[in-house]
């Protein structure tokens, strides 16, 4: 049996769905309960311990504090390739880049779009970095005509929302901001989107992420952040969810967890889509 380990207050809602839409039997456990004793272990969010060490676990505790520092993670996407805004990790930095800015300086640690100061001018980043913390970030601006977000499992894509924010002069687009997700259909999928998702995703160390990617007004993708415990409040995307765990507990793949190379080139959905997903 398979239980999702869920810390408080992250996807009450979405755990449900994925137990109820499930084929397998997945349950769930809150962490400041007892945590019944079982064979795989999806942790959504959650790191706290469980009480079999021989079972497999989907999702470890140091993938989890990965992308939770989002400063360390901003880091670790622009070492190689530049899947996320230009980053910055201290004024002085900022200033040897010589870009004019703007910027947006995010704390160490956030979400639901607190945290976060649009800056027009080296007296108001100075202002924002002192109350944002030693630990922060700063990125360049880069206005977005649209965002996305990629559900990744394994490799492999599971679903695509993009936020429809209720205000799109906010800085970030997101339900506690008064936005939504809007399901997007398989062939509709940007090709850039998913590809950045997919490069994302494989640097987390997670078996699965909610991964939102923007874009700018030429078409480019950037990561704006991973999150280990994607909010999914939609039936379908549940569904989904669902399926593809299901897949992945039947199958040998959890056992070796195997994870899809990203491939390098998309040509369309077919290529990147899981196989749980499009079971039917």
């Amino acid at each position: 049996m398979t239980t999702i380990v869920r810390r408080r207050k992250l996807g009450m809602t979405s755990i449900r769905g994925i137990c109820a839409a499930s084929t397998t039997g997945i349950t769930f456990a809150n962490n400041y309960e007892t945590i019944p004793e079982d064979d795989i272990y999806i942790r959504w969010g959650c790191t706290s311990s469980v009480p079999n060490r021989e079972a497999t676990i989907i999702n470890r505790a140091n993938g989890i504090h990965t992308v939770a520092d989002k400063t360390g993670f901003r880091r670790i996407m622009q070492e190689g390739e530049q899947l996320c805004p230009r980053t910055y990790f201290s004024m002085p930095e900022v200033l040897d880049s010589q870009s004019g800015g703007p910027f947006i300086v995010r704390t160490r640690n956030h979400a639901q779009g607190r945290g976060l100061w649009l800056c027009n001018n080296p007296a108001e980043l100075q202002n924002a970095i002192a109350q944002a913390g030693a630990d922060c970030y700063v990125n360049d601006f880069i206005p977005k005509v649209a965002e996305f977000r990629v559900f990744v499992l394994q490799g492999q894509v599971v679903w695509v929302a993009q936020k429809t924010p209720g205000n799109p002069d906010e800085v970030a687009w997101n339900v506690a901001k008064g936005g939504r997700f809007d399901n997007v259909r398989w062939g509709d999928w940007n090709l850039a989107v998913i590809q950045n998702a997919l490069k994302v995703a494989a640097l987390t160390g997670l078996h699965f992420a909610g991964i939102d990617v923007m874009l700018d007004d030429r078409g480019a993708a950037w990561c704006v952040e991973a999150n280990s415990a994607p909010s999914q409040t939609s039936p379908y995307r549940q569904q989904c969810v669902a399926r593809a765990f299901d897949h992945m507990i039947t199958t040998d793949t959890v056992r070796l967890r195997d994870r899809v190379p990203v491939p390098e080139f998309i040509h369309g959905y077919r290529d990147v889509i899981h196989p749980g997903v499009q079971r039917d």
